[in-house]
């Protein structure tokens, strides 16, 4: 039996803190891209572009391996993979666990992290492509 989730509020209370947070990371990613523009030989839209951009991959990643379950195998995987042939009696199985690992309950947050890295990298590529040289 699963064991049940926390109770998640509604997107529509959510969605303002989503947002929130979204302007945080633009704000924060446009700050550090004009450093990046002013310091190195690139013009200041590139900097802030290839930033945003950067931003956006991180959130990606970090969504899509919380999402698809990569975070929660832990030592399951190395134990499955080194221990498989000594089990013994009254154990459990190294690669149930591994597969249990890869069916992860919904996670709202990694798919919002997504969502926001998809959006960075939108934003990033219209400021490249307008901006940029």
């Amino acid at each position: 039996m699963t064991e049940p989730q926390e109770d998640v509020p509604p997107l529509r209370e959510r969605f303002p803190d989503y947002v929130a947070f979204f302007g945080i990371g633009l704000v924060a990613a446009t700050a550090v891209g004009i450093g990046i523009g002013l310091v190195f030989s690139a013009t200041v839209p590139e900097g802030v572009g290839y930033t945003i951009i950067m931003l956006g991959v991180v959130l990606l990643l970090a969504g899509g391996a919380t999402g698809g379950g990569y975070t929660n195998l832990g030592m399951g995987a190395l134990e499955a993979l080194f221990a498989a042939g000594g089990r013994e009696e009254g154990r459990p199985d190294p690669m149930e666990r591994l597969r249990r690992g890869l069916r992860p309950e919904a996670n709202p947050r990694a798919f919002w992290q997504v969502v926001g890295g998809i959006c960075y990298v939108a934003v990033g590529l219209a400021i490249v492509v307008v901006f940029g040289d």
